[in-house]
């Protein structure tokens, strides 16, 4: 199982060349960075581009640049937006996600739940952000082998994304391949194939149609 951190937040604009040179990436984000601070020191776009660089870090392994950068990243958006807005929470559900690639699960645990209620709040309680925030939370409470909590949150992630997205939505299928692999451990296998069965199905009518 996997959970990504999230890409751009709202107020971000641009975007980073299609190339897999990770160092043109970084350039070009660099680039980003000091073209926002140019024109404020609270400008969200900063804010943005740092959280930007933050997941680009991230996903090389260089957990303390990432950090330095999400942390950043998240007092330009409080103090720009405010402590309710839906920025704040994409953030602190990366800086959970990073701890928890670290090991580091109590405080994955509580930046996680944390994002998860300012979503709520902000957004209200069957936003389809709040489903993905849920996702997440049952990936890491899976690994840490806490089955129950895990079905808990990836069963009403799935309830969520089908009534916000449709049944056909990819985000749904990204939900039932999670949900099949929370109930492995318990052996339920009638309900673990039919998981896997649509969730492959949705992928397969997915490519067809690309």
């Amino acid at each position: 199982m996997d959970a990504a951190c999230s890409g751009r937040t709202t107020r971000q604009r641009g975007k980073p060349p299609l190339s897999e040179d990770i160092q043109q990436a970084e350039n070009f984000f660099h680039a980003a960075i000091e073209q926002a601070e140019q024109i404020g020191s609270l400008n969200p776009r900063l804010a943005g581009s740092l959280n930007e660089l933050g997941i680009l870090y991230a996903k090389q392994y260089k957990y303390a640049q990432a950090e330095l950068m999400f942390q950043r990243s998240l007092g330009v958006s409080v103090a720009a937006l405010g402590l309710n807005h839906p920025d704040v929470a994409i953030i602190l559900k990366n800086i959970g996600i990073l701890k928890a690639s670290q090991r580091q699960y109590a405080e994955a645990d509580l930046l996680l739940s944390q994002s998860l209620s300012l979503t709520n709040r902000v957004l209200g309680h069957e936003h389809p952000t709040a489903a993905v925030t849920m996702r997440t939370i049952a990936v890491f409470q899976a690994i840490q082998g806490h089955y129950g909590e895990a079905e808990r949150f990836i069963r009403r992630s799935l309830e969520i994304s089908e009534k916000t997205r449709g049944s056909e939505h990819r985000e749904v299928a990204a939900s039932r391949k999670v949900f099949a692999q929370v109930l492995r451990p318990g052996h339920r296998d009638t309900e673990v194939d039919r998981a896997e069965s649509r969730a492959q199905d949705m992928r397969t009518r997915s490519a067809c149609g690309n």
